[in-house]
């Protein structure tokens, strides 16, 4: 069923791309926001857009500090991690930056990482994007953006990957995407200029792309989306002008909690041998959570003094039904969706519920169980309206859609009990609806 709604989903959002053109010239902010959220809600309804905040937190440390340099932004900068294994990073139009696992798997140190995040910053702040767009006539924002998404889609579901591809290019015209070279250049040197008013090493790229250049061609490392046609060019001609420093805990944090969250078990033992303590112990400990063995992962997590393990310590706890000893760990050191959901469910059993409603609701695009335990929380709150409301996102993410238009149908009859937000929100929900059922 799950299956079943994301694929209505994506059809319903690219009949929106295609009969609702924008042409190249005629691009404004305006549409490059719309064009931009579309993808992201189609990205967001697949599973690739990864939310733990032990993977994304690092990751957003690197972006902000890098953020606060750049002078007279254009965009707010908004990043994310998508799960994905290849080598890769990429724009789109607003201001949306875009990191794969691959990559933060790839990366050596935090200014490696800073490199890559800097140089499409400069992408999106010299709006490089709405440029190529402009100057190949015969290409449309919504083709870039189907493009991009049937290329990304593929590696989950193919048939939508190809469905996306061929009606953007309109039966068959070719879209280059490749950045030109001049667009490259001014982005690698954005990048640099960036990294050095921020305190990263500017030697950095060309560490990473010396690194890369073997794997440039070849079928397990694509080139970048929309960018990085030309790896050698970029590569200055000598040797990195200085050593690799040695990575500090966030580095083997974000590695650690990647390798542990994200990638298939019999790899990830495999490179957490790699990994020093005690973030090796972390990385194991995680992929224990991951498979459901509380008490290995307790060991393993035991004694760390790391918060991300402090809170997976909590969770475990809780899944064993220890949940007295749980509350602290959870309710002290838990920052994602897995950790907050069974913080929230020992709150509820103690009769918090305005507590628990408090510390879930910033988590609740993060994983469709929040929505429905916000429901039940309203519920006994009690908060009529934002219970429906709540109801209708869970049921709307997997599929129920009839159960989902009567939860719309029982907020919006609540009137001025829904902020403006949430009301367009039920009333955008409720046309969707009627799209993908039509389709």
């Amino acid at each position: 069923m799950l299956a079943h709604m994301r694929r209505a989903i994506c059809t319903a959002l690219l009949l929106m791309f295609v009969c609702c053109p924008v042409k190249a010239a005629a691009m404004s902010f305006e549409e490059e926001r719309k064009i931009a959220d579309e993808i992201v809600t189609v990205l967001d309804a697949q599973g690739l857009i990864v939310h733990d905040q032990e993977i994304t937190w690092p990751v957003k440390l690197v972006a902000d500090r890098l953020a606060d340099h750049v002078k007279d932004p254009i965009y707010s900068f908004k990043i994310h991690v998508i799960e994905d294994r290849s080598i890769n990073a990429f724009a789109i139009p607003d201001g949306h930056v875009f990191v794969n696992t691959g990559t933060l798997l790839f990366v050596r140190d935090l200014d490696e990482l800073a490199a890559v995040i800097g140089h499409e910053m400069g992408h999106v702040q010299m709006r490089h994007i709405p440029q190529t767009i402009k100057e190949q006539k015969k290409v449309t924002a919504v083709s870039i953006a189907g493009m991009l998404l049937g290329t990304l889609l593929s590696a989950k579901n193919p048939q939508i990957g190809s469905a996306m591809i061929f009606s953007s290019i309109g039966g068959g015209e070719n879209i280059k995407l490749a950045y030109s070279r001049r667009f490259e250049n001014e982005a690698d040197e954005f990048g640099n200029n960036l990294m050095r008013a921020s305190g990263f090493s500017p030697a950095a790229m060309n560490r990473f792309l010396v690194r890369l250049e073997p794997f440039s061609g070849g079928a397990n490392i694509p080139e970048y989306l929309l960018t990085h046609p030309h790896i050698t060019s970029r590569i200055s001609g000598k040797s990195p002008d200085e050593p690799n420093p040695d990575p500090d805990e966030h580095y083997w944090m974000l590695h650690a909690s990647v390798v542990g969250l994200v990638i298939p078990e019999e790899e990830a033992r495999q490179r957490a041998q790699g990994i020093p303590d005690p973030y090796r112990r972390l990385a194991l400990g995680l992929l224990e959570t991951r498979r459901g063995r509380h008490e290995e992962a307790l060991r393993l997590l035991d004694g760390l003094d790391i918060p991300v393990a402090y809170a997976y310590k909590g969770l475990n706890l809780a899944m064993a039904g220890k949940k007295d000893e749980a509350y602290p760990y959870l309710k002290n050191y838990g920052t994602s969706a897995r950790t907050r959901v069974p913080l929230a469910e020992i709150m509820e059993e103690r009769g918090e519920f305005d507590e628990a409603i408090a510390i879930l609701s910033p988590y609740q695009k993060q994983n469709i169980q929040v929505d429905y335990k916000l429901g039940i929380l309203y519920q006994k709150s009690p908060n009529e309206a934002m219970s429906h409301v709540s109801f209708a996102r869970y049921f709307f993410k997997t599929g129920k859609y009839k159960a989902s238009l009567y939860h719309i149908e029982k907020a919006l009859a609540q009137g001025k009990a829904l902020d403006a937000q949430v009301d367009k929100e039920m009333k955008e929900m409720k046309e969707l609806i009627g799209k993908i059922r039509t389709s």
